[in-house]
């Protein structure tokens, strides 16, 4: 969630502008540009990235921001940047500083007076405060830094000075180079048509941007070299091609992402299984969506490698503390790698000495770097605030790893490139039904989706889409739970989606009629129409690889209900693509 950009190069304000733009996918109720040319001049929006006026289009150097409110509501005066009191310093800040009322009140005994109701605006005023007592740009930097409490990725610019300085910790940041130019951003994706050359900063890491990028360490105060790696994505990726959102481009995207997932380094795969094979215990954790990819590893382990393993909610692993050893493998999964109740999980398995396995899309991001092994998911940027490309590789991972530890990779291979060709028929078979049946459900204001089996984890994730993106009330479950409460707010008209799986199908017939004679509206997933149904999606039966291709119509579905009620299915209300904070 929020996104910074900062540029040091031509025309910086379209070039932060058109950045800003490519980063609105981690969501935003406002937004800003200050450059730095004879002053420091500021524009700030509330609302979408819709313009930028003429003379905020040039400069050679500056920084953008946009925000997604916590301390403050959605204003132009708690948008970012936000500068200092003596206007020199200006600064765009993701995270939450804690300590920021005690930082709010050192100021103030200093004679210095916030505008704004944010917790960033307290670090354009302490480096201020430091400058104005004979430290050099950099160094105020720091000192400010080593007093915030809590996450934070800065970018800070002052008048006068030709240095661009960035920071981290627990935020994302990473450069970019393009010759002489150089950006900071919250994500790759932000410059990807101007460069792939990248420097990942890690925690207490600072740039400086003038001539030429250099890096400090915060702790030291010394210089230090980093590597300049180059990033693989494409910058075709980032655009929306001939789709008119980015949510139905990922869905339609799902099969590459999953040959994509599944060729990993033979290396990789046989030394997680050999981890594995040696734990004590196994857990999987995940947020939202990453957490129900979570749930089908663990019906996946068991079934087909024989292997307990528990999926957990990141939010809640610290009640499992005490299950974890330096025998335990732990397996984190993050499309960014940069979720903040992701990584606090972590962190509390790594002082248990837990080995730690990392599934995610993003290279060098936060989850990478505090992991002992790392499973790529490959599948390419990930612009709709929505999951459904990153949960298919995620799936794809999953299984592929439950097959190896059984001994029968290439068994799992094959399973896998089946249910790619399944994927590709349930998109094109089911675009038009799944358009058809948006129309009629347009109105509905609650839904109940269930699943037996594996089939259960398809039923959180489905409920999930839909509620995202259509803001329809959603609730998923087994199926069997129907008739143990929920069942009382079935009445007439209510839709309840069935996953049928050849080996739930009688008990899920069952369960479907249950609701059917309260008055359900009731849709069928699944090989075998059946009566029972008012309609019915079909996909193929890929057996053990069936999560990968089942989803495939609710996922469509909630695109059009989103197009039925005039919503962005890209930009969803309230929500982030990467959830950086706790």
């Amino acid at each position: 969630m929020c996104g910074i950009v900062g540029f040091k190069g031509r025309n910086a304000g379209s070039v932060i502008f058109n950045a800003l733009k490519r980063l609105e996918y981690r969501g935003y109720d406002s937004w800003g540009i200050a450059l730095n040319g004879k002053r420091l001049s500021v524009y700030r929006k509330t609302g979408r990235i819709d313009s930028l006026p003429q003379e905020f289009k040039s400069g050679a150097m500056g920084i953008g921001h946009t925000r997604w409110a916590t301390h403050g509501p959605v204003s132009v005066l708690n948008a970012h940047p936000h500068l200092s009191a003596s206007e020199e310093i200006a600064v765009v800040h993701n995270g939450i500083i804690e300590n920021f009322l005690e930082l709010r009140e050192f100021l103030a005994s200093k004679g210095i007076v916030l505008k704004s109701e944010t917790d960033s605006e307290v670090i354009p005023n302490l480096i201020q405060f430091y400058a104005e007592r004979g430290h050099g740009f950099r160094e105020a930097v720091m000192k400010t830094v080593r007093r915030l409490e809590g996450n934070y990725a800065v970018v800070a610019i002052k008048h006068g000075e030709n240095l661009m300085i960035g920071t981290r910790k627990g935020s994302p940041l990473v450069a970019g180079i393009n010759g002489k130019e150089f950006f900071l951003a919250s994500d790759v994706p932000a410059f990807l048509e101007h460069t792939k050359n990248v420097v990942f900063l890690n925690d207490h890491e600072l740039a400086q941007i003038g001539s030429s990028l250099e890096i400090y360490s915060i702790d030291s105060g010394k210089k230090i070299s980093k590597k300049v790696q180059r990033v693989q994505w494409n910058a075709e990726e980032v655009k929306k091609g001939n789709f008119e959102h980015f949510m139905l481009k990922e869905i339609n995207e799902q099969p590459i992402a999953v040959e994509k997932a599944t060729m990993q380094p033979p290396k990789t795969i046989s030394g997680v299984t050999a981890l594995v094979e040696k734990a004590d215990n196994v857990f999987f954790i995940g947020c939202g969506t990453s957490y129900h990819a979570c749930l089908s590893a663990q019906y996946w382990f068991s079934e087909i490698a024989g292997v307990k393993a528990s999926a957990v909610l990141a939010s809640e692993f610290n009640s499992f503390a005490n299950f974890l050893s330096p025998k335990s493998v732990v397996f984190a999964l993050s499309q960014s790698g940069e979720t903040a109740d992701l990584l606090e999980a972590v962190g509390i398995a790594r002082q248990k000495k837990a080995k730690i396995v990392s599934i995610t899309n993003v290279m060098g991001s936060s989850l990478t770097r505090i992991s002992h092994k790392t499973l790529m998911m490959n599948s390419g940027p990930e612009i709709c605030v929505l999951s459904t490309k990153s949960y298919a590789s995620q799936l794809a991972i999953l299984l592929l790893l439950a097959f190896s530890l059984a001994g029968r990779q290439t068994e799992g291979k094959r399973v896998l490139k089946e249910a790619t060709a399944g994927i590709r028929r349930a998109i094109t078979e089911n675009l038009q039904p799944a358009k058809t049946l948006a129309a009629k459900m347009r109105n509905s204001k609650d839904l109940f989706v269930i699943g037996r089996e594996d089939a259960f984890p398809s039923a959180l994730e489905a409920a999930l889409k839909i509620k995202e993106v259509s803001y329809i009330h959603a609730e998923g479950f087994p199926a069997a739970e129907l008739k143990h409460g929920s069942i009382a707010l079935i009445e007439k008209g209510i839709p309840v989606i069935a996953f049928v799986t050849p080996e739930s199908r009688k008990r899920i017939l069952g369960n479907s009629m249950e609701a059917k004679a309260r008055g359900a509206f009731l849709i069928g997933i699944g090989c075998n129409p059946s009566d029972v149904f008012d309609e019915f999606f079909r996909v193929e039966d890929n057996g053990l690889g069936g999560a990968l291709v089942r989803i495939v119509p609710v996922q469509l579905l909630a695109y059009f209900l989103a197009l039925e009620k005039g919503l962005d299915p890209d930009k969803p209300r309230n929500l982030a693509k990467s959830v950086t904070v706790k």
